[in-house]
């Protein structure tokens, strides 16, 4: 169903419909449970046979595959956070849901897939100097691979992680002036202290929502992604001892960039419950948070865009 407002269709729950955001959200966690299975899986394979097996054509394809869904699974974590930035700070504008979700994702992919092209032709399947035949990266020199891992550590890791921080930034501050707002026009309700407190739980709890989902999301990213780069600077510039505690540090931090896919999903479930179990609610609960979400993005449409945006 519909509900008609100044700020355009509003898409809300019928039985067992989810919003058009949950739909959004369930698609980052296929994707991201879909990248750590594909990234984790392939290099276990991998380290069980010891060689490489397959032909050179699979080395490069499976190479690119896993770095599209690294590049992807960034990528679409900064689609979602425009998306609800444009939802939050910009409602008036906002598109249709579903339509911009659907344009921030496919961009995302195009992406993915542009940036992942070089893979195809620096990997491929060559013989080591102690015999054991891998799917490597073909350098005609070693120094090749320091302005390489620069060039994808700001694509991977550096200006997905300024934008999805200064997005939710203003995302946070934006729903702080507008709480600050709410109280003001709260105050001259007719409703008494019923609707007083009733709109200034809505809000406070809408905010500090946002502040915890905001954290725990940059924190996920920077905690799995700073190692891995840090890791591969280091030892591009050789600064670490070859010794097996290296490798075996090797080994984890590789895959950690995968393990963020991983954790991903967990926190949409952790802040999302009606994502993950939406069967789990009875139908007079699903009413009330129906209500509670239709009241909230009206009251927030009501009030002023602060000034700063």
């Amino acid at each position: 169903s519909h509900m008609p407002s100044c700020g355009g269709p509003y898409h809300v729950n019928g039985q067992g419909e989810l919003l058009e955001k949950e739909i959004y959200y369930i698609y980052v966690f296929l994707l991201d449970t879909f990248t750590g299975l594909v990234n984790i899986l392939t290099d276990i394979i991998w380290r069980f046979t010891g060689d490489f097996m397959a032909p050179d054509l699979v080395c490069r394809v499976v190479r690119y595959l896993q770095v599209v869904l690294l590049y992807a699974s960034t990528y679409v974590l900064v689609s979602l956070s425009i998306d609800r930035y444009h939802a939050i700070v910009y409602p008036m504008k906002f598109l249709q849901g579903e339509k911009q979700a659907k344009v921030l994702i496919m961009i995302a992919w195009i992406l993915a897939f542009l940036f992942s092209i070089p893979t195809l032709i620096i990997f491929g399947k060559r013989t080591l100097s102690n015999g054991e035949v891998q799917c490597w990266a073909l350098w005609p020199d070693d120094s090749y691979w320091i302005p390489y891992m620069t060039i994808v550590a700001f694509l991977v890791y550096f200006i997905p992680l300024t934008i999805i921080s200064v997005i939710y930034g203003i995302v946070i501050r934006t729903i702080w002036i507008k709480s600050k707002a709410h109280e003001t026009v709260i105050s001259n309700c007719s409703g008494g202290k019923l609707c007083t407190s009733y709109n200034r739980g809505l809000i406070s709890k809408a905010k500090i929502k946002a502040i915890k989902y905001s954290i725990v999301i940059i924190l996920a990213f920077i905690c799995c992604w700073s190692p891995y780069f840090l890791f591969d600077i280091l030892d591009n510039f050789n600064l670490l001892p070859d010794t097996k505690e290296r490798f075996y540090a090797s080994v984890i931090i590789q895959n950690l960039p995968a393990l963020n896919s991983a954790i991903n999903p967990l926190i949409y479930c952790a802040f999302s419950s009606s994502i993950c179990f939406p069967w789990g609610e009875q139908r007079s609960q699903d009413s009330r948070v129906t209500f509670r979400e239709r009241m909230e993005w009206h009251e927030m449409q009501i009030l002023p865009k602060p000034e700063f945006i």
